[in-house]
């Protein structure tokens, strides 16, 4: 695995940046991030919805944004280019930077395919990060059994005022999450780790099978920052194969109805615009 921190090349930094630019710099980090899932469909098993989602959504940009550039153009027209340029940058830098930072820590994808999506890695730099104040962001920690023997833990953000507001990626000048895990049973803590990534792999001790575990996470600006710890979630280390064939069939339908929901939303909201461009035309 390569290193996750350092200073990366200007280059990496000026696409990373263009996700918060302007239009033209936006689509032009969607039609190469498009492009790039395009030739690796099957080397890096792309989820086939958020792919289509993007594919239909470039499709609808690449008419719009010329059109809007003409004379010709209405504000209907500028509306629903705007709606679909924003729909696709969030598909972009929420779901696919976190379905690829995944693919990463499997070793499908390599730092070099992650910069040429436009993304850094957590914990990558231009010189210019933020290190004052305190992280007013508590994690929200997923579980994913891997193994009979191994989890993954999954971080996202969650506002301290409303844990339903959940979004993907660090927090500004967050570096490190602290996950802690500790057995139901008599509450004794088994792991306490300081991690660089979104998503961390860990060995359960032995005799874990068919044991509950809580799990819980804190952002942290330093290493020996106080925690702010998320609510705890608790999960089961299955007890029999059948139990594993069971929670893996579970998480894969669960992730991929997630899937279809955030594509389905974005195809209602697009369509609900475009219904309302025909009526005015």
């Amino acid at each position: 695995m390569e290193e996750l921190t350092g200073t990366v090349i200007s280059g990496t930094l000026a696409a990373a940046a263009r996700w918060h630019e302007g239009i033209d710099a936006q689509y032009t980090n969607i039609k190469n991030l498009t492009g790039i899932l395009k030739d690796k469909q099957s080397e890096w098993s792309v989820p086939q919805p958020m792919y289509a989602g993007l594919v239909a959504n470039s499709d609808h940009l690449a008419e719009l944004i010329p059109l809007c550039k003409s004379t010709a153009a209405s504000t209907d027209d500028r509306n629903l280019r705007n709606t679909i340029l924003k729909a696709t940058v969030a598909t972009c830098i929420h779901q696919v930077k976190m379905w690829a930072f995944g693919k990463y820590y499997e070793g499908v994808v390599t730092k070099d395919d992650i910069h040429r999506l436009g993304f850094l890695l957590p914990g990558e730099t231009g010189g210019h990060k933020s290190r004052s104040g305190l992280v007013d962001i508590v994690p929200e920690a997923k579980i994913r059994v891997l193994s009979p023997d191994a989890i993954k833990v999954i971080i996202d953000q969650a506002a301290a005022e409303n844990a339903a507001q959940v979004a993907h990626g660090w927090p500004q000048g967050v570096e490190y999450v602290l996950i802690v895990i500790t057995s139901v049973d008599d509450n004794k803590e088994i792991i306490r780790q300081v991690s660089t990534t979104l998503h961390t792999s860990f060995d359960m001790p032995e005799g874990c099978h068919g044991h509950q575990y809580a799990a819980k996470a804190s952002f942290l600006k330093h290493v020996n920052d106080s925690p702010r710890f998320s609510n705890e979630v608790t999960f089961s280390m299955p007890l029999t194969t059948g139990d594993l064939i069971a929670e893996l069939d579970r998480q894969h339908h669960e992730d991929y109805e997630n899937q279809i929901r955030e594509v389905e939303r974005q195809r209602q909201e697009i369509e609900r615009l475009q219904a309302e461009l025909r009526k005015k035309q």
